[in-house]
């Protein structure tokens, strides 16, 4: 079992942090939100297996709570995130078609096809990155035209423990700070870079507190209500004070892309009793107990029959034209 700590401080006052006013959150809202995410992604994994999708497809599976709450908490912020993006595109406002379409390189994907699994993109959510940690100075940079317009919100920019020993994370760290730019800094801690388990790779595990004199708050990620707050007050506390960095503590469940096989690194005893401690079975539960097990099955066959219809409709949708291949280039 990964051992996920309580929620930690750096240079953070935790009477604020616990004080912050919070949005009224819709739980069946947040249940949908996640099964979403999780059918979605099952989806995906059955037409990579199909060959129906072609080149890298990198899963979240077991971190849904982490996009649920984020699109919860969303005002017009910008989203950076790495190569396993599907849940912060959809967070950020990707539509569920959308994203199936593009990673089948149909002409309504979200870029029209051209994108794929690692580059969904829109006009909050800049991109998923195939380079590891490359999207860090680019979600810096998108805080610095926040900051230079003197455009409300932040920048919520996302990596994962892997990316977060590259020299770039660091000075993306040092320019933030310096000029107190309203980023977010999310380290998403699945405990596992691919495939090397995070202890074999550094000797600081504590990614909050790796920003010097950036502020820092630990979480668990499997907490929904945690979550929630630890997007909101990193919000408003970047928009008056600069970066901060939040670290999730979470786990995939899936394999790191779908072509590779979990056996040869991790136990399946781990992943089978990680699976029963993920933030949407635990949320499943509390809101069966809060509503009933029909309200709970009702939400997700609502789920199952729309994910139907959106397979359906990006298998019969057209492919790009071969007269189209070099639009949309920009040299």
């Amino acid at each position: 079992m990964k051992n996920r700590a309580e929620t930690d401080f750096y240079l953070i006052n935790s009477t604020d942090y616990y004080n912050t006013p919070l949005k009224k959150a819709n739980e069946r809202e947040l249940y949908k939100d996640m099964i979403t995410i999780r059918e979605m992604e099952l989806l995906l994994k059955n037409l990579f297996i199909e060959k129906r999708i072609r080149g890298f497809c990198h899963l979240v599976i077991g971190q849904e709570a982490i996009y649920a709450a984020l699109k919860h908490v969303l005002q017009g912020d910008k989203v950076v995130g790495s190569y396993r993006c599907h849940g912060l595109a959809y967070a950020s406002g990707i539509s569920v078609q959308e994203i199936v379409c593009e990673l089948l390189g149909k002409v309504n994907g979200n870029c029209k096809g051209k994108g794929g699994s690692m580059h969904l993109y829109n006009e909050t959510f800049y991109g998923g990155h195939g380079i590891v940690g490359a999207q860090v100075p680019i979600g810096t940079g998108v805080a610095y035209a926040l900051k230079y317009k003197n455009t409300d919100g932040v920048c919520y920019t996302f990596f994962g423990d892997g990316a977060a020993n590259q020299g770039q994370v660091f000075e993306s760290f040092n320019m933030a700070k310096l000029w107190n730019l309203p980023v977010v800094f999310v380290c998403e801690n699945n405990f596992y870079s691919m495939w090397t388990l995070q202890e074999d790779s550094t000797t600081n595990t504590r990614y909050f507190e790796r920003g010097i004199n950036i502020p820092g708050i630990r979480i668990n990620g499997n907490d929904i209500d945690e979550l929630i707050l630890a997007f909101t007050y990193s919000r408003e506390f970047a928009k008056v004070n600069g970066p901060i960095i939040i670290q999730i503590d979470t786990y995939r469940t899936c394999e790191h892309s779908c072509i590779d096989k979990d056996d040869f690194y991790r136990k399946k005893s781990e992943i089978e009793e990680m699976k029963n401690q993920d933030g949407l079975s635990i949320f499943k539960e509390r809101l069966t107990k809060e509503t009933s097990a029909g309200v709970v099955s009702e939400i997700e066959e609502d789920v199952q029959d729309f994910i139907s219809s959106v397979e359906k409709m990006a298998l019969n949708s057209e492919d790009p034209p071969a007269s189209d291949l070099y639009s949309d280039i920009i040299s």
